[in-house]
């Protein structure tokens, strides 16, 4: 009898692993922290996020972003996870409109150049 050893088909499972409630907050907050600077230290990267979060609702504490980033926080409320996602749709709301903005701006300048060509 192999009691010792254990089957290779245990370990597999046909679910996919379930993504949780800590596991989205620290991945969302990783969006909010967004790209970090080559010598950027960590400290300055939750500084940025605490600044944001904490505009939006005074309850965030450097503590609780700290928490949050390092998966250390045992429970994450719904209303964090909101606001994480309302700072974000809003930074892609802002980013759509600079494009939308950009590209207008273009249309406005090429409008009279190729009045120009027009005339000669």
């Amino acid at each position: 009898m192999n009691v010792g050893i254990s089957s290779k088909n245990v370990d597999f499972s046909a679910k996919e692993p379930t993504m949780t409630d800590v596991d989205m907050a620290a991945s969302l907050l990783d969006e909010i922290i967004g790209q970090r600077g080559v010598r950027e230290t960590i400290k300055s990267m939750l500084e940025r996020a605490y600044s944001d979060l904490s505009k939006r609702n005074g309850a965030w504490t450097r503590r609780r972003v700290r928490a949050v980033f390092n998966k250390e926080a045992s429970r994450i409320e719904n209303r964090e996870i909101e606001e994480m996602k309302a700072i974000l749709d809003g930074r892609r709301k802002q980013a759509a409109y600079r494009a939308e903005t950009a590209r207008i701006a273009a249309m406005a300048v090429i409008q009279p150049a190729a009045q120009d060509r027009r005339q000669f």
